[in-house]
């Protein structure tokens, strides 16, 4: 990787693409299981279980049982079993008050906020390369989603945005924590506080639905693998090779994804404003990745390396 940094980039990129990719799908394969009488904590409980053990079995296979700073335990800790969990709660609460393109264009906000934090605590450097990234992708996610202006609820859209933040927070985090550990493990110990987190809250409320069908258990199962453990793995991988800012920008594509999925799936519409909106967000997403902060991806090749 230290003499081919361009070829560690173009990696990075498509890793981050491969999460997204897998991330799109989850809002898809969700409403099947809501449509099969799946509950949203059982969903979210099993999504991270299945994952989980599939986690500490490569763990444990490849690299042995995590011996980790205190430190770094507690931030992975948290990273999965209040930032993972309060970015998902928040999200799903802000839909019942705000139309859903609204809460996910709100949502989408995240790479802004992650830039401005990057660039105010000197963990990256920012570039007017960046910057046309920024606009395009927001301009673009516009187009894509649509916006519902009339009889908006303050509250759904204070909870949209705080979504937005923790997510933010967490990619921060995130980068910053691969420093001193490896994506699996950290994937596995976040995956374990989610789990435990989610599982809290199910069976504490009595809210977790068993008696389904096999199909909804397998979509359920795709979840957990798709829309987490390869989302998650290639995500992170995504981010040491790259940074937090371009991986944050490339995955704003997601939304996209996930509309043209709704139209094949779903056969919902899709506008001649919805396709140009989505080649602005991909363009944003390259735009941002031409020329990367010197700082941060010399720091992250000396830690793969």
């Amino acid at each position: 990787m230290k003499n081919w940094p361009k070829q560690s980039i173009g990696i990075g990129v498509l890793l981050v693409l491969i999460s997204t990719f897998g991330f799109s799908f989850y809002t898809i394969l969700g409403k099947f299981a809501f449509l099969g009488g799946a509950s949203l904590a059982t969903v979210l409980f099993v999504r991270f279980l299945i994952a989980v053990l599939f986690f500490w079995t490569v763990t444990l296979w490849r690299e042995g049982f995590p011996r980790l700073p205190l430190k770094t335990w507690l931030i992975l800790w948290g990273m999965g079993g209040i930032c993972y969990s309060l970015m998902a709660g928040l999200y799903m609460s802000s839909v019942r008050f705000i139309p859903a393109s609204l809460a996910a264009l709100l949502l989408y906000v995240y790479p802004v906020i992650v830039t401005v934090i990057a660039v105010l605590t000197r963990q990256e450097k920012f570039s007017t390369y960046k910057l046309l990234g920024l606009l395009l992708s927001t301009f673009g996610l516009v187009m894509v989603l649509g916006l519902a202006f009339q009889g908006i609820n303050s509250l759904g859209v204070m909870l949209a945005l705080g979504s937005a933040f923790v997510y933010a927070v967490y990619i921060l985090i995130g980068h910053k924590v691969l420093k001193t550990t490896t994506a699996l493990v950290s994937t596995t110990i976040i995956s374990t506080a989610a789990t435990l987190t989610y599982g809290t809250i199910g069976f504490s409320m009595g809210s977790m639905t068993w008696n389904l069908s096999w199909g909804t258990w397998m979509v359920m199962v795709g979840i957990a693998l798709l829309s987490t453990v390869i989302g998650m793995l290639t995500f992170f991988e995504g981010i040491k090779r790259i940074g937090a800012t371009s991986a944050s920008i490339i995955s704003t594509t997601e939304p996209v994804i996930t509309v043209v999925l709704a139209v094949i799936l779903f056969r919902e519409s899709l506008t001649l404003l919805q396709v140009v909106g989505g080649i602005f967000v991909v363009l944003g997403g390259i735009l941002a990745v031409l020329p990367p902060a010197p700082k941060i991806i010399q720091q992250v090749n000396s830690s793969v390396n």
